[in-house]
């Protein structure tokens, strides 16, 4: 990587010693920022409340869309800044990184849905009739919107940058516990646009909420993110997939009848984390998270050096 250049100055300079305080603040802040807007035109105080409708979006989802927007390109901000171009290069393979041994596809794709619904049913839930074509097909194009416009952009930021950079330093899990914070606060404003009456007490509880969901995914995907040998992209599937799982038009709710959904969903979250964990435990430390450091700098060195003798 390339070192913090000597001559940035004020922020930039700020931002390359301190990526993951930057992110924090820098991208919190501008995705208020920015949703502060949408919630005024929203209200109808600034024109464009009808952007919602307009798009056949639930308000919501734009609120998701812009925070996203923000943290992204903060992201891509703070490793210009600490690591230059080799740095973006590197979290843009991370990004995309596919090739990976097909079994972790079918465990992001199949585990944490099949797991939910086993719990649920065995929780009371009783299974129904579906048609099971269109329902596969239903889900996969709705996995394949939220993949692409949220997710794989979303984990970017948090297990791309923000914890990765954390885990040179801490437990995988410690990290996880703390990225659930910035990871709850921006996801508080969307309870601006559920239609719910907003008091002080129901955004603690909203807060509490994210904060308990966001520890336990957060530590999932950390522990994919270390099994897959660093791929954003497969930790983004799994996040696309948690979403389908939980929703109340998603995979397991197509499947059973009940009120049991919610409560087996954290717990089949734990159950996927703590086997992961086990059968992978060798790649949760942090000599290993140094391992895969040390590779994307191989790689890179590797490219300038192609470059330079094709120059």
């Amino acid at each position: 990587m390339e070192p913090v250049s000597p001559s940035r100055r004020g922020i930039n300079r700020f931002a390359g010693r301190h990526p993951v305080a930057t992110l924090f603040g820098l991208g919190l802040g501008a995705s208020y920022a920015l949703i502060l807007v949408w919630w005024l035109a929203f209200t109808g105080v600034l024109p464009g409340g009808d952007l919602a409708d307009r798009l056949g979006i639930a308000p919501g989802e734009v609120s998701a869309g812009i925070a996203t927007v923000a943290l992204f390109s903060t992201t891509l901000y703070v490793t210009w800044a600490a690591d230059g171009t080799a740095g973006i290069r590197t979290l843009v393979r991370r990004m995309f990184r596919w090739r990976v041994n097909p079994g972790w596809y079918a465990a992001v794709l199949v585990a944490l849905p099949a797991l939910t619904l086993g719990i649920s049913v065995l929780m009371g839930d009783e299974l129904k009739p579906v048609e099971l074509p269109g329902l596969i097909g239903t889900q996969l194009a709705l996995l394949a919107v939220s993949f692409l416009l949220i997710n794989l952009w979303e984990e970017t930021a948090w297990t791309g940058v923000f914890q990765t950079r954390l885990e040179r330093r801490h437990n995988l899990f410690a990290v996880a516990a703390l990225a659930a914070v910035p990871f709850a606060l921006v996801h508080l404003p969307l309870e601006f646009f559920s239609g719910a009456e907003i008091s002080l007490v129901g955004l603690a509880v909203a807060f509490a909420i994210y904060f308990v969901f966001g520890v336990l995914v957060r530590s999932m995907f950390a522990v994919f993110l270390r099994g897959t040998g660093d791929s954003v992209l497969l930790v983004a599937l799994l996040h696309a997939v948690f979403n389908r799982t939980s929703g109340s038009d998603g995979i397991v709710a197509a499947f059973a009848e009940g009120d049991s959904r919610m409560l087996a969903l954290p717990i089949a979250v734990v159950l996927l984390t703590a086997v992961t964990a086990v059968l992978f435990r060798r790649r949760l430390s942090r000599s290993y998270r140094r391992q895969l450091d040390e590779g994307h700098t191989s790689v890179e060195t590797a490219d300038a050096g192609e470059l330079a003798a094709v120059r």
